[in-house]
C-alpha cells in the first residue's frame, strides 16, 4: 500500500466470509432457475460483497457527468481504459459499456448496451452512442496518456463502436511481458498481477469472475455490474504505475533502459499495426478449398487404405484379438500398439524420461521404428492434419466478409516473436505449399510476400560484433555468402570451391555439399539442435557431425564463442538479449542437477509431538551428497539402484537434467530468434507508418516470422514492391549496421504463381 494510495481491499479471509455471507443470501426458490435465477445470485453476491464499494465507483448515464469527466481526463491527461462486452470477437460481439479511470476522480462506469434480462429490451438510461464518441474524441484530441490492459482488444472494441481513433500510450498486458516474460504463466491476467505487485498478495474482494460466465455482460443490471466494471481501469491504473517505476528509458540501469527501448521502440507501436491487420483480414477462395477438398479426402483414403492392404498380411493374427475393429481403427492408439508391439512384434524403443520401453505411437517414435506399417500410418496422419486443420476447418473461420481475421499474439513466444490463432496461420506445414493457395488476393488487388534474405544469420554476426568479434561482420562487408566463407575456412579450401554455383551458373556439386554442411552447422547451432540431430539432417552418422561441427567451430571461432558466451551471460545473469535488449529469462540454468526432498512433505525424523515445527526438516546435506555424486555418469541399472534406495529411505530425488538441458538449448536460440523477431516488428511498424504506402492502398496481412504477406491495389505493385523491399531493409540496417536484402514476390494467390512486374 505504500506504493499507492488506493483504497484498502478486503483481505482473503475476509473475502471468504463475504461470499458465505452472500451465499447464505442468495435465494434458492424453484422461481430462481435459469438466467432470473443467475442475476439474482450474481445482485446478492455483488451486494454482499461489494456494497461497501458503492461510493468508490459511479455510474456515468449522463450528458453532462460525461462531459464533466471527460473534461478531468483532459485537465490531468490521462485516462485508464477498459471495456466490458459479450464475448472475446470485436467484430461480431456487442459492447456492453465502457470503464474508465482517471486521477482524482472515481472509477467510473459507462453503460451503452444493456438490456432488461426479463424482456430483452434495451435498458433506460443509458447514453446515446453519439454523446460518447463526440466526448472520447473530444479528449483523444488532447492526446492524453492512455492505459490499457490487453490494448489490442479494447482498441478494436472501440473502433467498431465508432471511436475510430482510440490507441494505447501503456499496455500493462505487454509491459508485464517485457518486465518478464515468464510471469505467472498461465494466469497473467489483469488480476493476478495487480494482485501480486499492488496487493502484495493478499487479494481483495474483486475476483468474482466465475459469477459472469454463461451470461452476457450487457444482461447483467448496470446498476449491478458497474462495481465490477469500474473497478478495472483503476487497478490497470495501479499496475501500470508500479510497472513504470521499473521499466524507464532514464534507468541507471543499462539493462532497464535497453528493456523499455524495446517497449517504447517495438511492442508499443506494434499495437497499432496488430489491430489494424485484425481488422483488415485475409481473403479466402472457396473454389480453391473446394478443389482441395476433393483431392485431400481422396489422397486420405488412399493412404488408409494402404495402412489396411499391410495390415492383411497380419490378419490371421488380428483375428485372434478382439481389441480391434474391423477393420482396425487407424486412429486408435491402443489398437495401433497392440498391431505393432503384440501383432507386428517390433521391439518398443525406450522412452528417454522414464527409461522404460514405451509402446507409443507418437511420430519420433514411429519414425523409429523403420517400418513399413509405422511409415504408412506417418503418411496418413500428415494428410489427416491437413484435412482437419486446413482443408475442413479453415472455411468454417471465415468472417461474413470472406475473409478470415485471425487473431496475433505479439508477444505469442517467450522470444518475442509473434503467433497467431483462431485459426493460426503461422503453422501451415511449410513443406505443403498449396494449402496457402486457398488465401488469394482481394478483388482488384495482388498479395506480395517479402522476406529478409538470411535474416538470422546476420543476427549473429550482429551479436557477435557487439561481442567485439567482427569476422561474420566482415564477411558480409565484403559482400560474400556467410555460409560458403565458413565452409571455406573449415574446409581449408578456396572461397569459389565452396559456393554453390560456378561463374557460368552451373552448379558447383563439390561447392554445394561443403556449403550445405556448413549452413546446416550453424543453422543447427542456431537452433540449439544437437549433432545428433545434424547428422540427420545431412545424413550421415553422429560421430561425422561432430567432426564437421568441430571443423567449423576450427575455421570459424566466432561461432563456438557465441555459443559459450550466450550459455555463460544466462549463467552469470539468469538471462540472455537480443541485439535490441529484449531479455530471455532461463531461470532452470541455476538448477541444481538434482534436488532432494522428504516424500509427501513428511521426515522420517520429524517429532510428531513437536506442534511448534510448520515445515518439514530438510534432507541431511550428507545423503543429499551421496545420491548426487552416486547419480552423476553411472549406467541405466545403476541409477535405477540408487533410486530405489533413496525411495526407500523416504527420499524423492527431482532430475531437473532435462529442464537444465532445454534451457541451455535455448540460450543460442533465444538470442537468435528474439533478434529476428525485434528486426521484423520495427519493419512492420515502418510499412504502417509509411504514408506513401497508405496513399498507395497497401495494407499488410499475415506476419510469418520473418515474412511479411501483404496485398496492394494491383495497377500500384510495382511502386509497392520496390518500397515494401526498401523500408523492411532499412528498418533492418539501422539495428544491424550491415546490408539486408528483403525479396518480394507478387502473386494472386498465397505462394502461387509469380507475376512479373
Amino acid at each position: 500500500m505504500a506504493l499507492f494510495d488506493v483504497p484498502t481491499r478486503a483481505t482473503k479471509e475476509d473475502d471468504s466470509k463475504i461470499a458465505k455471507k452472500a451465499k447464505a443470501k442468495a435465494p434458492t426458490t424453484k422461481k430462481s432457475s435459469g438466467l432470473l435465477g443467475k442475476i439474482e445470485s450474481i445482485r446478492a453476491m455483488v451486494e454482499n460483497s461489494l456494497g461497501q464499494y458503492k461510493d468508490e465507483y459511479i455510474i456515468i448515464n449522463t450528458k453532462d457527468g460525461l462531459h464533466n469527466y471527460i473534461d478531468a481526463c483532459i485537465d490531468s491527461n490521462y485516462i485508464s481504459i477498459d471495456t466490458e462486452t459479450t464475448g472475446l470477437n470485436p467484430l461480431v460481439d456487442i459492447i456492453a459499456g465502457i470503464c474508465i479511470y482517471t486521477y482524482g476522480q472515481k472509477g467510473a462506469y459507462i453503460p451503452i448496451n444493456h438490456v432488461s434480462y426479463i424482456t430483452g429490451e434495451k435498458s433506460a438510461n443509458q447514453l446515446d452512442k453519439d454523446i460518447i464518441i463526440y466526448e472520447f474524441n473530444r479528449m483523444i484530441d488532447y492526446r492524453p496518456n492512455i492505459d490499457m490492459f490487453n490494448a489490442t482488444f479494447d482498441i478494436r472494441v472501440l473502433r467498431h463502436f465508432g471511436i475510430s481513433r482510440a490507441y494505447c500510450s501503456w499496455d500493462a498486458q505487454l509491459a508485464s511481458r517485457i518486465l518478464n516474460e515468464n510471469e505467472l504463466k498461465g494466469q497473467g491476467g489483469l488480476k493476478a498481477l495487480h494482485n501480486k505487485y499492488c496487493l502484495n498478495g493478499q487479494g481483495d474482494a474483486f475476483k468474482y469472475d466465475d459469477l459472469f460466465k454463461g451470461i452476457e455482460f450487457t444482461k447483467v443490471p448496470y446498476n449491478i455490474g458497474y462495481l465490477y466494471a469500474a473497478h478495472d481501469p483503476v487497478i490497470t491504473s495501479e499496475l501500470c504505475n508500479f510497472q513504470r517505476k521499473h521499466l524507464r528509458l532514464s534507468s541507471e540501469r543499462e539493462d532497464i533502459r535497453r528493456m523499455a527501448w524495446v517497449f517504447h521502440n517495438i511492442e508499443m507501436p506494434m499495437v497499432n499495426v496488430v489491430c489494424d491487420m485484425e481488422d483488415t483480414g485475409i481473403a479466402f477462395d472457396f473454389d480453391v478449398n473446394n478443389e482441395f477438398k476433393i483431392k485431400y479426402h481422396k489422397l486420405l483414403d488412399d493412404r488408409e487404405k494402404a495402412f489396411h492392404d499391410l495390415c492383411k498380411e497380419y490378419q490371421s493374427e488380428i483375428d485372434k484379438y478382439d481389441v480391434f475393429d474391423n477393420p482396425i481403427n487407424i486412429n486408435s492408439v491402443p489398437q495401433l500398439a497392440t498391431l505393432l508391439y503384440d501383432i507386428v512384434g517390433l521391439e518398443a524403443p525406450i522412452d528417454k524420461k522414464t527409461k522404460k520401453p514405451t509402446r507409443s505411437t507418437s511420430e519420433d517414435v514411429l519414425k523409429s521404428l523403420n517400418h513399413p506399417i509405422a511409415k504408412a500410418i506417418l503418411d496418413y496422419r500428415e494428410f489427416s492434419t491437413i484435412v482437419s486443420t486446413f482443408i475442413d476447418k479453415l472455411p468454417e473461420c471465415v468472417h461474413t466478409d470472406g475473409r478470415i481475421h485471425c487473431k496475433f499474439n505479439q508477444y505469442g513466444a517467450d522470444t518475442g516473436r509473434m503467433s497467431s490463432s483462431d485459426p493460426n496461420l503461422q503453422n501451415i506445414p511449410s513443406h505443403n505449399k498449396e494449402i496457402r493457395h486457398m488465401f488469394k488476393a482481394s478483388p482488384g488487388y495482388v498479395l506480395m510476400s517479402s522476406d529478409f534474405s538470411q535474416q538470422e544469420p546476420k543476427c549473429l554476426a550482429a551479436l557477435c560484433r557487439k561481442q567485439g568479434d567482427e569476422q561474420m561482420y566482415n564477411t558480409f562487408m565484403e559482400g560474400k555468402d556467410l555460409y560458403s566463407e565458413i565452409a571455406s575456412k573449415a574446409f581449408n579450401k578456396s572461397y569459389d570451391e565452396c559456393r554453390e554455383f560456378n561463374p557460368d551458373g552451373t552448379t558447383n556439386k563439390e561447392g554445394k555439399e561443403r556449403r550445405t554442411q556448413a549452413k546446416s552447422i550453424l543453422l543447427g547451432v542456431l537452433y540449439g539442435r544437437g549433432t545428433k540431430s545434424i547428422g540427420e539432417q545431412l545424413g550421415c552418422t553422429e560421430e561425422k557431425a561432430d567432426a564437421i561441427k568441430n571443423s567449423v567451430f576450427k575455421g570459424f571461432p566466432a561461432i563456438k564463442q557465441f555459443e559459450e558466451g550466450s550459455l555463460e551471460m544466462a549463467h552469470e545473469l539468469g538471462y540472455v538479449t537480443t541485439v535490441c535488449g529484449r531479455k530471455r529469462r532461463l531461470p532452470d540454468l541455476q538448477l541444481e542437477e538434482y534436488e532432494f526432498k522428504w516424500k509427501d512433505n513428511k521426515c522420517p525424523y520429524d517429532d510428531p509431538l513437536d506442534f511448534t515445527m510448520t515445515e518439514s526438516l530438510p534432507v541431511p546435506e550428507e545423503r543429499a551428497n551421496y545420491y548426487r555424486k552416486g547419480l552423476t555418469h553411472v549406467y541405466f541399472k545403476q541409477r535405477q539402484k540408487l533410486l530405489a534406495e533413496a525411495d526407500k529411505e523416504g527420499i524423492q530425488v527431482i532430475d531437473n537434467s532435462k529442464k537444465i538441458a532445454d534451457a541451455k538449448r535455448q540460450c543460442v536460440n533465444s538470442r537468435i530468434q528474439g533478434s529476428a523477431a525485434d528486426l521484423t516488428k520495427l519493419a512492420m511498424i515502418k510499412l504502417h507508418k509509411n504514408e506513401h504506402l497508405k496513399e498507395l492502398g497497401f495494407r499488410m496481412l499475415v506476419p510469418v516470422h520473418d515474412e511479411i504477406i501483404a496485398e496492394c491495389p494491383e495497377e500500384n505493385a510495382k511502386e509497392c514492391s520496390e518500397l515494401l523491399a526498401k523500408t523492411m531493409s532499412a528498418a533492418a540496417e539501422q539495428i544491424l549496421e550491415m546490408p539486408i536484402k528483403c525479396d518480394v514476390e507478387v502473386t494472386k494467390c498465397w505462394y502461387g504463381e509469380s507475376i512479373e512486374l
